[in-house]
Parts: structure tokens; C-alpha cells; sequence
């Protein structure tokens, strides 16, 4: 009992991961940590446990016998745990459908149209978090995602949501006259989306210039932005020319702030497309509120995008 009562979880996660990897440095990169706190814990494992653990073997380590022999059960037993912490996730949130979009397409489309899915969710409660890796939403108790990326796995059902237009456009003060939104591009500085940063993955201004067959120095310059909705603001205050989802800029056009850039030329476009586990108790509402979903941007898709 008093084993359990102090169990050192980390250190087993060590274990576990230099099992894995056979090296200090790689189950270090998988577990966020240094190789060094990694060697820490096995040494005070093996000093709690009064055994030895792992041993040097070349350039990595391998488990010793008693170690191999312990690391199904322990295995198994972090495997449980997950599977705990995920009732527990269900449980709370048993009066809750949680959505997982990136922020900027959170506050610009989703959030004003929650209203109208409201049949579809009946008498649960929205709750809106930011991405995650698809492959991780039944751990993280995700009942939709809303993402550009694809899943193959079996047990999530995907449908498309819209195809959005990637464009650039820039302040009209920018601008100096009328036939100079095919050239400005030439000249202007480069607003980026950090892709290491900000929401998902659009194409990038080089993705652009060899679409467009043009060629330009220092592509990869100008300041960079952790959110698309950040970098549209930048735009508007003139800082220079953005390439961003129409969907972003959108109510920028609209409202004169933003121009579109290199109309003639035809734009790049980006998928975006509903995810959401196959069973599971909310399986019926997130099939039902996919499919609202999809019709609002029906909807939507026969508005025009600018006045």
C-alpha cells in the first residue's frame, strides 16, 4: 500500500519511454523534459526499488531482465489510467458538446451561428476549445472538430464543411492607383501566419508566388503573426499585405479596410472539414450538428463575399 500511496508516476513514464525509444535523449524529446531529468528519475526508480533498471548498450540504454519483464504491466496499468482519466472527461461533461476549431474561425463563423444548430444540440451546452490533433480527440473528450486536416482513423467520421479561398489583400492607402493591385505585390512588405504558432496550416506567400508564376527576394521576411485574425488587424493598419483565408478578411472588405491583391490571378483555397467520433454517447448529436453545420455554410456559400 505504501507503494501505491507514492507512486512515482513520472518516473515510470521515464521508464517507459526510454523502453520505447532506447535513448536518454530521444524519451527525453518525447516527454518534454531534459535527457538528463530523465536519467534523474530512473536513477532514484532504481534507488526506491533497490533493482536495476536499464543498463548502457552502445550509443542507448536497454531495460534489464526485470524491468522487461515489469513493462507490460506498467503498460497496462498507464493504459488504464487513460482510460479512467477519459470516463472521468465523459462524465463531466456529460451535459456539455465540446467543439474543437482553431480561434480565429471560432469568433469570425462559428460562434455567430451557434444559434442555428441549436435544434441539433438539443439540451447540451457549447463549449468551444482551441485545436487539437484529431487523433487525440476521444482522450480529450472532443465531440466535434472543425479543422483542415484529415483523419484516416476508423473510428472518427468526417464530412466537408466548405472550401475557403486564400487570398492576398492589403489597406487601400497602400494602394497607389487602380491597375497597381496586380504589382503591389512587388513591392510591398510581407505580413505571415506563424505556422509554428497560430491557427492551422494555410499556404504560405512562397506557396502563392510559384502558384502564381511569379518570383519576388525575400519571400520569407516581414513580420509574423500567432493568429490569423492578429495578422488581418496588422493589415488594416497598414503595416502591408496579408494572405489569408476570405474568410478572415471577409468583413475587412466589406467594410473598405482591406483590398484585395492579383485578382487575375486565381486564388489558392484551403479545405475545411467536420470531424467527430463514430460512437460514443454524443455520437448522434455531432452527426446531427455536422450536418446543421453544413447547411449554414450552404447557406452561407450563396451570400456574396463582398458588396
Amino acid at each position: 500500500m505504501t507503494l501505491l500511496r507514492d507512486l512515482p508516476l513520472s518516473a515510470l513514464r521515464a521508464l517507459a519511454a526510454a523502453a520505447r525509444t532506447g535513448s536518454l535523449t530521444r524519451a527525453a524529446d518525447e516527454l518534454g523534459v531534459t535527457p538528463g531529468a530523465v536519467g534523474h528519475q530512473l536513477r532514484q526508480l532504481e534507488d526506491r526499488l533497490g533493482v536495476k533498471l536499464v543498463r548502457r548498450e552502445g550509443n542507448g540504454i536497454a531495460l534489464t531482465r526485470i524491468a522487461e519483464a515489469a513493462l507490460p504491466d506498467i503498460d497496462r496499468g498507464f493504459d488504464a489510467l487513460a482510460s479512467g482519466l477519459r470516463r472521468l472527461r465523459f462524465e463531466r461533461r456529460a451535459d456539455t458538446f465540446t467543439i474543437a476549431a482553431d480561434p480565429s474561425f471560432s469568433s469570425l463563423w462559428l460562434a455567430p451561428r451557434l444559434d442555428m444548430v441549436r435544434a441539433a444540440l438539443g439540451r447540451l451546452d457549447v463549449r468551444i476549445v482551441v485545436s487539437i490533433a484529431l487523433d487525440s480527440m476521444l482522450e480529450e473528450g472532443i465531440d466535434l472538430a472543425i479543422s483542415y486536416r484529415k483523419s484516416s482513423a476508423r473510428d472518427l467520421a468526417s464530412a466537408d464543411l466548405f472550401t475557403e479561398r486564400v487570398v492576398p489583400a492589403c489597406a487601400p492607402a497602400l494602394i497607389r492607383n487602380r491597375s497597381d493591385t496586380a504589382t503591389a505585390l512587388d513591392r510591398l512588405p510581407l505580413l505571415h501566419i506563424d505556422q509554428t504558432m497560430g491557427d492551422d496550416v494555410y499556404p504560405t506567400w512562397a506557396n502563392w508566388f510559384t502558384a502564381a508564376g511569379r518570383q519576388r527576394k525575400n519571400i520569407d521576411h516581414g513580420p509574423r503573426f500567432p493568429l490569423t485574425v492578429l495578422a488581418a488587424q496588422a493589415a488594416v493598419s497598414g503595416m502591408g499585405a496579408l494572405l489569408a483565408s476570405e474568410l478572415v478578411l471577409r468583413q475587412h472588405f466589406r467594410a473598405g479596410q482591406l483590398v484585395e491583391l492579383a485578382r487575375e490571378i486565381p486564388a489558392l483555397t484551403i479545405k475545411r472539414r467536420l470531424v467527430w467520433p463514430v460512437d460514443g454517447p454524443k455520437a448522434r448529436h455531432a452527426a446531427a450538428v455536422a450536418a446543421a453545420l453544413a447547411a449554414v455554410a450552404d447557406t452561407d456559400a450563396s451570400q456574396p463575399s463582398r458588396s
